[in-house]
């Protein structure tokens, strides 16, 4: 089974951000924003003024995961109706010329949006994919956020959209990655048994203190939380190093921890082939 890491957003209140399109002109565009909305948290999609409609193509770039939101989703006819309802809208561009306000980039304002979204609703304005948001429509807007990129560089509208929701829901959020069933006590007990034995096997205990040598050695595995199938790579490992040096393994388990049955002894060779 795959398994996906996983973040929960805690420090922002994701159903208070819509994203906008203003006069969207390909569904195909509208299906991938529905799917990026899915990815991240946002529940609520607009569109304002779209130049066209086509559900089939729609659906096909939303996936699975989008379906919901392009369910969900409501069109105003202009962009006063359906920034209405909202207290805080930021626009986005990427044209930097004097009159389109001060800007951020998205991981600047990401911590003010989770911030503000506790308590207010918040538009992400998007303009058309032939030339964006116009003066007119970003003066609806209380601050723009632009996407820094190499010179000659461009992003289409999904992509932007992606990058600015990646960045709010990383600022809101607390990734959750499961750690992995470690190894338990009588397995490592074991493996390091037979690494101590082949060690010794080799004349390679470089320190007076033994137990003192050995213990940095156990220190040292334990940081790699290793689990049962790593350990039995370990204690292959060793058996295949002393098998091809000709040596034998005589580790000395603990007296109530019985001989492994790892199966390794069937990762190495134990007769030259011919």
């Amino acid at each position: 089974m795959q398994v996906r890491p996983v973040s929960e957003p805690v420090k922002a209140k994701l159903e208070n951000i819509a994203v906008v399109l203003v006069n969207p002109m390909y569904s195909e565009n509208i299906g991938s924003t529905a799917r990026a909305c899915a990815n991240f948290g946002i529940s609520n999609l607009i569109l304002v003024n779209p130049e066209s409609i086509d559900e089939e193509k729609m659906k096909a770039m939303a996936t699975k995961a989008g379906i919901t939101i392009l369910e969900k989703m409501k069109i105003f006819p202009d962009l006063p109706s359906a920034l209405k309802d909202f207290n805080y809208v930021i626009g986005t561009t990427a044209r930097l010329g004097r009159k389109r306000m001060v800007y951020y980039t998205p991981k600047e304002l990401a911590p003010y949006i989770c911030e503000l979204s506790v308590n207010n609703k918040i538009a992400l304005l998007f303009g058309n994919e032939r030339f964006g948001l116009s003066n007119e429509e970003l003066s609806y807007c209380d601050k723009v956020i632009t996407i820094p990129t190499t010179q000659n560089a461009s992003l289409n509208i999904a992509q932007a959209i992606v990058i600015i929701l990646y960045e709010i829901f990383q600022e809101a959020s607390i990734p959750k990655f499961p750690k992995p069933v470690l190894a338990t006590q009588q397995e490592l007990n074991i493996m390091y048994s037979i690494i101590e034995a082949t060690l010794k096997a080799i004349d390679y205990i470089p320190h007076e203190n033994k137990i003192l040598w050995f213990t940095n050695i156990k220190r040292f595995l334990s940081k790699l939380e290793l689990t049962s199938k790593e350990v039995k790579i370990v204690q292959g490992f060793c058996r295949q190093l002393l098998w091809a040096l000709g040596k034998e393994l005589k580790p000395s388990f603990p007296k109530d921890q019985p001989t492994q049955n790892d199966r390794s002894g069937g990762t190495y060779q134990k007769e030259p082939v011919s």
